[in-house]
């Protein structure tokens, strides 16, 4: 007959973190939870300031803009205004069609920060899953950011670097780390984003990987768009070939 379980093998010992005051201090948020003291992370974070690291504030000199909570229109108009959402970012770009609308005149009520220019950085900061993405802006027209979604516009940095790093596993940890608020309803604050670290050793490259990394995955959207196309090309002559035979066409 099968051995007898233990209690160990029925019922696992939980993981034990163990915080302090002095590191709950850390977090703007006074994060006091597993999350926040766990020890990989930890001794990642010390890895990294022993070996010389900036703060990203120190290439934000000014406030983070946050979006509005947008009026939305129940269809575009020839004049309305895309609001750029958290779903609107995906994979470092932004998509227009998942864009909701506001009327021209509650645009132009907008301060200038709020009226997006090429260049500025953007990044969503609540919504659990949905926090930490990031793309830079570079559509024609005018557009804007609801109250989901934060402006970055960074000196020192290009804004196309600040994109890739905010994008990088390094970053992404932070982001969890600092996330807080009840289920479903998280956040990341300014003051925390302001506070993730970065090893310093890393300006004198970032720039030339982040255009090195866009430069390729412009080939490879480039590279699927065709591949698409030839799909498309490829049903349309299935399509011809039901009509011509007489069969019925595929649904």
């Amino acid at each position: 007959m099968g051995k007898e379980m233990t209690d160990t093998q029925c019922s696992p010992i939980p993981k034990v973190f163990t915080s302090s005051l002095r590191l709950v201090a850390t977090s703007y948020a006074l994060r006091c939870d597993a999350k926040y003291a766990d020890a990989d992370t930890l001794g990642l974070v010390k890895k990294i300031q022993a070996s010389g690291c900036f703060q990203l504030g120190e290439l934000l000199p000014t406030p983070f803009v946050k979006g509005i909570q947008p009026v939305s229109l129940d269809q575009p108009t020839d004049d309305s205004v895309p609001v750029i959402n958290t779903l609107s970012i995906q994979n470092l770009a932004i998509r227009p069609a998942d864009c909701r609308h506001i009327a021209r005149d509650d645009f132009d009520a907008l301060s200038s920060d709020r009226r997006l220019k090429t260049g500025d950085v953007l990044l969503t900061v609540d919504g659990g899953v949905s926090i930490g993405k990031a793309a830079l802006f570079n559509l024609d027209g005018d557009f804007t950011v609801d109250s989901h979604v934060v402006i970055l516009r960074p000196v020192g940095l290009s804004s196309l670097a600040l994109v890739y790093l905010l994008a990088s596993p390094l970053s992404q940890v932070q982001f969890r780390r600092a996330e807080s608020g009840a289920s479903g309803q998280t956040t990341v604050t300014e003051d925390d984003v302001r506070r993730f670290i970065f090893p310093r050793s890393i300006l004198t490259t970032i720039e030339g990987v982040a255009i090195m990394i866009e430069a390729e995955r412009k080939q490879i959207t480039e590279q699927r768009r065709a591949l698409d196309q030839r799909e498309a090309n490829l049903w349309r002559q299935l399509d011809k070939f039901s009509m011509h035979t007489g069969t019925a066409k595929l649904p």
